[in-house]
């Protein structure tokens, strides 16, 4: 009996959840770097700009960005969305240099069937993209086509607020 809800607990905890903090995953990608966590309220102008650059929506104006700092100087930006895939949320980290060019892409969050979770293969095709032609060339993912949808579409918009937030820093 004790085995059963063994099994049963761990079906349970794989399905889905935090699966690393935003802190961390900066942390691994710049290890003597400074973390400083905002959340920026977008101004009206800000925010019809990011929607025009991303053709994206926004449900919210508030937008949590992480700075990574060395030495003082900036040196890249995580920008964390948190969107629905199908009918569960995800968090995603979009990790982009100081030319707002993406570095990395960390899935912080994800509610959906964990086989639905894209791969870190595949997140690394995004490097160096900046663009939505670059992110249109990125195939789907078989049979994980909303989460790679999903993925693409906000780093659309994660690139547009980099852009419009920090794009005169560089």
């Amino acid at each position: 009996m004790r085995w059963i809800f063994l099994v049963f607990f761990i079906s349970l905890s794989a399905y889905g959840g935090l699966l690393i903090k935003p802190e961390e995953a900066l942390k691994d990608l710049f290890p003597e770097g400074e973390i400083d966590k905002k959340n920026i309220l977008l101004k009206k102008k800000q925010a019809e700009e990011v929607v025009k650059l991303s053709r994206i929506k926004l449900k919210s104006k508030i937008v949590t960005v992480y700075l990574v700092r060395k030495r003082g100087k900036t040196v890249a930006y995580g920008i964390l969305d948190t969107h629905r895939v199908r009918t569960k949320n995800e968090a995603v980290l979009y990790i982009l240099d100081k030319n707002c060019s993406l570095k990395d892409i960390e899935i912080i969050a994800f509610y959906e069937p964990p086989e639905y979770i894209p791969s870190d293969r595949w997140l690394s095709i995004f490097e160096g993209k900046k663009n939505r032609e670059d992110i249109k060339q990125i195939p789907n993912i078989t049979g994980a086509t909303l989460s790679a949808r999903a993925v693409k579409k906000y780093a659309l918009k994660s690139i547009a607020v980099c852009r419009v937030l920090f794009g005169d820093e560089r």
